[in-house]
């Protein structure tokens, strides 16, 4: 999962850590450091955008929670990884439909071809359909391949909204507010839970930009330097996903009231502990933090994870690691400081470091991101394009935009 979906893990926090820092102080709290990321506009309609408060909880009573991830990456042989000679994405077009025949008719009958397309070839871009054009179009077209959906993997924390509940679907990162962000690369996944396909559709393409963005893990994999491969291999990585920056007031207590810093960050940290366990569908661990830049925070980190994973269908591994999307030092040098925001975007902060919390470096960052953006593909949808992914295999983003850009996606089991 992006930053941007990460930035409501601990919305279920937010009031208490409010209240209870001000009541201690009597004061309003600080706004944080000014780099905070502007909230995920909503999409309460496709093809209608409209900007209003999400919900801390988007899930779907009616539809089956994402799937458990499906780790398989024991004694993986890294020298020995092939790269497929495989073009991303597979292309079919609303030419490809023969005289007298349905699209609908075209999706059901070439079901099974498709499907094994998508496995073979890690995504598919359907062109031209004008059947996926609406809402009710686009549910009609999954149904034809008798794709089951599944809840987004951070349903619990409202990370998207949700479009349409009926077909399962979510809003993409649309607000023009993030338009000039660029969402890097990553697969829909958290630790507990990974969806195994995805289907990205345009209902409305923007004024210029926002392409749809893939990168084949294989191929990462493949180009990937060898030692900086090795190194994430075997320390593991781990991730902050989000954080708490509402405590900073404790360092700056009347001297009478310092014995009680410590003390205080114990309730703290407990109190939210038991919240965000209560709350929210992950395996998170808080751990306080401390700077001059950030102040002091919780920051809630996922178990340790491996970097690389094997396909739960063909046993092939592939790079399965989100750091281009959640590495603090990319994603500030592509989108710089950015203005100060409130509510729960506050607590979009993500990171990445090794399994046992030491920092990667910046040249290992560097060389990550150099060989992602060589393998980037673009993918400018136009309004019924459809871009099947297979998330196991498969990473997605989004790039930078103008004008009003619609997309939504539903997740599949």
């Amino acid at each position: 999962a992006t930053p941007l979906a990460m930035r409501s893990v601990f919305s279920c926090c937010l009031l208490l850590a409010q209240g209870g820092a001000a009541a201690l102080v009597g004061q309003p709290l600080s706004q944080g450091r000014a780099g905070r990321r502007s909230a995920v506009g909503m999409v309460t309609a496709a093809p209608e955008l409209k900007d209003k408060q999400q919900s801390f909880d988007t899930s779907i009573a009616e539809v089956p929670k994402c799937p458990e991830t499906v780790w398989n990456s024991e004694n993986i042989d890294l020298a020995a990884v092939q790269s497929p000679s495989r073009v991303l994405p597979v292309e079919i077009t609303a030419a490809d439909v023969p005289e007298g025949m349905s699209q609908e008719e075209f999706f059901r009958a070439r079901r099974p071809e498709l499907l094994e397309q998508l496995t073979a070839g890690g995504a598919i871009w359907l062109r031209g359909f004008d059947l996926m054009k609406t809402k009710e179009g686009f549910a009609s077209f999954y149904e034809q391949l008798e794709l089951e959906p599944c809840q987004d993997p951070l349903a619990s924390v409202g990370a998207r909204a949700v479009v349409d509940k009926k077909s399962a679907m979510y809003e993409a990162v649309n607000k023009p507010s993030r338009a000039k962000f660029f969402v890097g690369m990553h697969a829909e996944s958290t630790y507990k839970r990974t969806n195994r396909l995805g289907a990205f559709v345009c209902f409305k393409q923007a004024e210029t930009g926002g392409e749809f963005l893939l990168l084949d893990g294989h191929k990462m994999l493949k180009d990937l330097d060898p030692a900086v491969l090795r190194r994430l291999y075997d320390k593991g990585v781990r991730f902050s996903n989000a954080e708490l920056p509402f405590f900073d007031f404790l360092r700056t207590l009347p001297e009478p009231l310092q014995p009680l810093k410590e003390p205080l960050k114990g309730v703290f940290k407990a109190v939210a502990q038991v919240a965000v366990g209560a709350k929210i569908d992950m395996e998170l661990e808080l751990r306080w933090d401390e700077n001059e830049e950030d102040g002091l925070r919780l920051l809630a980190f996922s178990p340790t994870q491996p970097p690389v994973n094997r396909h739960p269908v063909t046993g092939e591994p592939a790079w399965f690691c989100n750091v281009h999307s959640h590495s603090r030092y990319l994603r500030d040098g592509r989108d710089g400081k950015l203005v100060e925001s409130s509510g729960a975007s506050k607590l979009n902060v993500t990171n990445m470091f090794y399994g046992d919390l030491s920092e990667v470096s910046a040249d290992d960052l560097k060389h990550i991101d150099e060989v992602t953006m060589k393998n980037l593909v673009y993918v400018p949808m136009e309004k019924g394009d459809v871009v099947l992914v297979d998330n196991y295999q498969v990473m997605h983003g989004r790039d930078v935009f103008t004008g009003e850009r619609l997309h939504a996606v539903t997740w599949f089991q």
